[in-house]
């Protein structure tokens, strides 16, 4: 089934401008789905993300476990 949210561009467009089109959905993060006359033949999307936003990097930080007395040692050996 067909997302309505989805951009569409046709294959020509595509191949005249594949470069500006890639940016596109680069910088906007958004799918752009390719057609052929009426048909979807495809869809160009950007990879997804990796990592953990900053904003969760504190509860992170807290669920990992304490080095206790090992982190003292460490600490006074910096």
């Amino acid at each position: 089934m067909r997302n309505k949210m989805h951009e569409t561009i046709t294959t020509t467009e595509l191949v005249r401008n594949l470069s500006v089109v890639i940016d596109k959905v680069r910088v906007s993060g958004r799918s752009l789905y390719v057609t052929k006359g009426s048909q979807t033949v495809a869809e160009l999307s950007p990879p997804p993300k990796v990592g953990c936003p900053v904003s969760k990097l504190a509860d992170t930080l807290r669920s990992l476990p304490r080095l206790e007395e090992e982190g003292t040692a460490m600490a006074k050996d910096l």
